[in-house]
């Protein structure tokens, strides 16, 4: 029987067959486990995707467009946005008030009497005309005219309703010099006995107080 000495121990050790490494049990467990969690996302990805529902909002939480445009509307636009169209005889009757109010309004300048706008406005809108009158006096008008009406959506929801036009004003101030401006005017009425009357005017496109119906 031969000794292995230290002299000879690599040549007794290349005499022996290689062993095998095993490779640990507990790296394959953690391989597979990653890879069954990996397809399981995959799979559950692409169901999404298919539905629609990856990456949407749910409907209790996204706005609509009508609600988002809603919460920026004016009142006036917010209430022609809710009502009808008015028929044939309510839109005439209605473009007659605005028609009268804008008359009052000239004749309160020229005359420098504003009692003869109260007919066809409410009493707060009778004040803000007063007070309008009073600032165009203040800062030189002398004469305003009415020279045109486009005539835009008329809508009615019970006893309010809510117009849109365009008009072309002159104005005239002191020094003999004149200004014309054409304005889109969004009014509000509200029926009073049986009687349309002007509530608001509003000049979404001013950012400034407008004057007469619109003219600055």
């Amino acid at each position: 029987m031969s000794s292995t000495l230290p002299s000879n121990v690599p040549n007794f050790e290349a005499g022996k067959p290689p062993r095998k490494e095993r490779p640990p049990i507990g790296g394959i467990v953690v391989t597979v486990i990653l890879a069954v969690a990996l397809i399981a996302i995959i799979g559950v990805a692409i169901t999404r995707l298919s539905s629609g529902s990856l990456g949407s909002p749910s409907a209790a939480t996204a706005p609509t467009r009508a609600a988002a445009a809603a919460q920026t509307a004016s009142p006036a636009q917010a209430t022609a946005a809710a009502g009808s169209p008015a028929d044939a005889d309510t839109a005439q009757a209605i473009q007659q008030v605005i028609q009268q109010v804008d008359q009052a309004q000239t004749q309160a300048i020229a005359n420098n009497d504003p009692s003869g706008m109260s007919a066809t406005a409410t009493s707060e809108f009778y004040q803000e005309q007063v007070a309008t009158n009073q600032d165009l006096m203040d800062n030189g008008v002398t004469d305003i005219q009415l020279l045109n009406i486009e005539w835009g959506p008329i809508t009615v929801n019970d006893d309010t309703a809510s117009a849109t036009n365009y008009e072309t004003w002159t104005t005239t101030f002191s020094d003999g010099t004149t200004e014309q401006s054409r304005d889109r005017n969004v009014y509000t009425l509200v029926r009073d006995g049986g009687t349309w009357k002007v509530q608001s005017d509003e000049h979404p496109d001013q950012s400034l107080t407008p004057g007469p119906s619109g003219a600055p």
